[in-house]
């Protein structure tokens, strides 16, 4: 109990810590890399900050060359605690500045705040409670602090290359109590040119990450009455929470619509409401010449039809992490060329090409080209496992709470590892907020997931009259 009442005397500095962290845009910007930022300065910015805190702190700190950095403690065999400070872009429909994080009845609100500064920066808090309370390890505790999860792993990739690669260990970046079976991740991108350009399909603009479920989506038209649009526009069903409006027009009759859905997390498409979509949904209601009928019903047929890869002949499922999900999460459109990216997401005991060949079978026969853009294999780690066990223990201990080991689709730094598994920082029954507008953790779930990693940490790296 002597951590946890040290953690509620934390409380004003773990909030007012992840609150600084949050106000740093750490959104990818490879247009302004630089030695150091090669993921560009807001990035960091924010991996300078955080590592200047553990440094505050006592603890060893290194930054490897920008494109990651740890913060140590202890001594022995490697505890890996991987979390990652690069966020996805704000996107739309915020009812605070984004980058605020501001709070509100209990929540601090930002981008990051779940996804995943506000968990990153918890187990910061775990390893200074076990420090400042001077518990001794027989491990040494290293939080590895990314910058590029969110768009590829180059992050990752430079850091295992240069630094010692932890045996075991946890990535505070996905659900409670504990995730031991990730699904593969296969982003693909699939191109089109046409010889002539469409006659009325100017452009068509949606989403800006693979593993986001778009929540606007751009259309701009010519060549049709503003009037057929309106009229469509009216008649067209829209369900909850999706919407199409007409924004304005010139005297060359170039006209505008915004599609606003739902957004949510990539591998969890079902959750959410796809822009793009409904947006190519609308689309094919209008009086549109055959060629632009038919690049609209190719993407309608194959990405757009459910969630589960039912278009493409890929619903693939299996007992240990369930069925596979597809996400068109990009569309770009002109006036000549037809281009979008899938994210899939495909169970554990299938391989890549069992995705990827029904696939590039449909688009040859389509005259469309065919780029992996991103691969990661699919990982699991026993139930059973030493490191499942001691994690889930540690959840009950401090929660209380009902110890379950489960597979998600969502890809986290856990498959870095030999024995890497993802712990936290949602709740069961919490609602799915991360890449959404007005994401938020609560600042009673930052001090209790303290405390779970707090305990964890000892579960791991502490003989048993220390835990």
């Amino acid at each position: 109990m002597r951590l946890d009442q040290q953690i509620d005397l934390m409380k004003e500095d773990i909030v007012s810590a992840i609150q600084a962290c949050i106000q740093i845009k750490s959104v990818k910007d490879v247009e302004h890399a630089a030695p150091g930022a090669p993921f560009g300065p807001g990035i960091q910015e924010a991996l300078e900050w955080t590592l200047a805190l553990g440094e505050k702190f006592g603890f060893t700190v290194k930054n490897v060359a920008g494109y990651a950095g740890h913060i140590e403690m202890g001594s022995g065999d490697l505890l890996g605690i991987l979390g990652h400070l690069d966020v996805v872009p704000e996107g739309d429909g915020w009812s605070v500045p984004p980058y605020s994080a501001t709070i509100q009845d209990g929540k601090i609100l930002g981008r990051g705040a779940l996804d995943d500064k506000g968990p990153s920066l918890t187990a910061l808090f775990a390893m200074k409670a076990i420090k400042d309370a001077n518990i001794p390890l027989n491990m040494r505790v290293r939080l590895i602090l990314g910058t590029d999860e969110e768009s590829g792993w180059a992050d990752m990739d430079y850091y295992l290359q240069k630094e010692e690669v932890p045996q075991i260990g946890f990535a505070p970046d996905a659900e409670f109590p504990v995730i031991h079976a990730e699904k593969g991740i296969l982003h693909l991108e699939l191109s089109k040119s046409y010889a002539a350009s469409f006659p009325h399909l100017v452009r068509v603009q949606g989403g800006e990450r693979a593993n986001v479920v778009p929540d606007v989506c751009e259309v701009t038209l010519k060549g049709i009455a503003d009037q057929v649009i309106a009229k469509q526009l009216k008649a067209f069903s829209f369900p909850d929470g999706v919407s199409g409006e007409l924004k304005n027009q010139n005297n060359e009759q170039v006209i505008t619509l915004t599609f606003k859905g739902v957004g949510a997390h990539g591998s969890l498409p079902q959750k959410g409401k796809n822009a793009i979509i409904y947006a190519l949904q609308f689309l094919r209601t209008l009086p549109l010449s055959a060629e632009e009928q038919g690049a609209l019903d190719f993407i309608l047929k194959y990405p757009g039809t459910g969630f589960y890869g039912e278009g493409f002949g890929i619903a693939l499922i299996d007992e240990p992490s369930g069925r596979l999900s597809l996400n068109l999460g990009i569309l770009e459109l002109s006036s000549d060329k037809v281009n979008f990216v899938l994210d899939i997401r495909y169970p554990v005991t299938y391989k890549r090409d069992d995705v990827f060949l029904p696939i590039e079978k449909i688009a040859q026969n389509e005259q469309y080209g065919i780029k992996v853009l991103n691969h990661q294999e699919a990982h699991h780690v026993p139930k059973d496992s030493t490191l499942v066990q001691s994690l889930l223990k540690a959840y009950t201990d401090v929660t209380g709470l009902d110890p379950f080991a489960f597979a998600i689709g969502g890809g986290t730094y856990a498959k870095a590892l030999p024995q890497g598994v993802a712990f936290g920082p949602v709740f069961p029954g919490e609602p799915e907020v991360i890449h959404c507008a007005d994401e938020y953790i609560t600042i009673d779930n930052l001090l209790l997931t303290t405390k779970v990693y707090a305990q964890a940490i000892l579960n791991l790296a502490a003989d048993p009259e220390n835990r």
